[in-house]
């Protein structure tokens, strides 16, 4: 056998990784950290995210006007204006099919699954993104106007829920403030979900071990410097029991199983 007749190609999955939208659209470096993430990770944008996207003409429009008149919310944020333009330029000039992020969109079509195209995906997180709303309640409700910018706990469900779905995938999101827990870590809290943070000096945890290894591959994207300009880092994971779209819908007409009742979260600073 010649050496040309043998072609050998080993791929490794590279692991799931939800952004939170207010890391990437809040900050300058956010569309860089996403993209150079897909060289080591398989980052996967929340369809929150695509609805700030969506609706950037009237964030633009308003912008000249926030200083005189804030949005009614204290709590929405302003997207970042180089943020925003780069990305509707990677959206305009990218073909669909050629993404290198995935996300779950309204519909199997409108999707951008990989490898796990299925429509058991898309299903899953729409039960399990209007049950964790419910809980929330009627302040964190899906007629949320995007208008006036982010609203970082609204989208932060959105996030909880996608990494839910991916069977808790780690999201990696901001520290907003010096005492503050993450955006994903404060929506949980509302909706009646406690996340246990993982202290930094134990040694008990394989979450010590997943914390040296995020580190390394923020690294190895070429990630460093990036980094030091954006706020502090954690990282999420959120985990659910494996109930399926038939139990979460119910169609015997009982009342319809919650799927967060025994659901699990933990998060650590990065």
């Amino acid at each position: 056998m010649r050496t040309s007749d043998l072609s050998l190609r080993v791929s490794l999955r590279k692991q799931p990784c939800v952004l939170d939208p207010t890391l990437i659209l809040a900050h300058p470096h956010g569309p860089e950290l996403a993209m150079r993430l897909t060289q080591v990770l398989e980052p996967w944008l929340t369809r929150s995210f695509w609805q700030i996207i969506d609706s950037s003409e009237l964030l633009e429009r308003q912008r000249p006007f926030a200083a005189a008149a804030p949005a009614p919310d204290s709590l929405h944020l302003q997207t970042n204006a180089a943020a925003l333009s780069s990305w509707i330029a990677l959206r305009d000039r990218t073909d669909a099919s050629s993404w290198p992020l995935r996300w779950v969109g309204d519909n199997l079509i409108e999707s951008q699954l990989g490898d796990d195209a299925c429509l058991e995906i898309v299903e899953r997180y729409e039960h399990l993104a209007r049950a964790l709303e419910d809980r929330a309640g009627p302040g964190m409700s899906r007629s949320h106007s995007w208008h006036h910018g982010i609203h970082p706990l609204f989208t932060a469900l959105d996030t909880v829920a996608l990494s839910a779905t991916l069977g808790g995938a780690l999201i990696l999101c901001e520290i907003p403030t010096r005492d503050a827990a993450p955006w994903p870590v404060q929506a949980m809290s509302l909706s009646g979900i406690q996340p246990l943070r993982i202290d930094q000096t134990s040694n008990d945890s394989l979450f010590d071990t997943e914390r040296e290894w995020v580190r390394d591959v923020l690294v190895t994207a070429g990630l460093s410097v990036v980094a030091q300009r954006l706020p502090p880092l954690a990282i999420v994971h959120v985990l659910t029991d494996d109930v399926t779209v038939a139990q979460i819908v119910n169609d015997c007409g009982d009342t319809p199983v919650d799927p967060w009742s025994s659901a699990h979260a933990w998060w650590y600073v990065l």
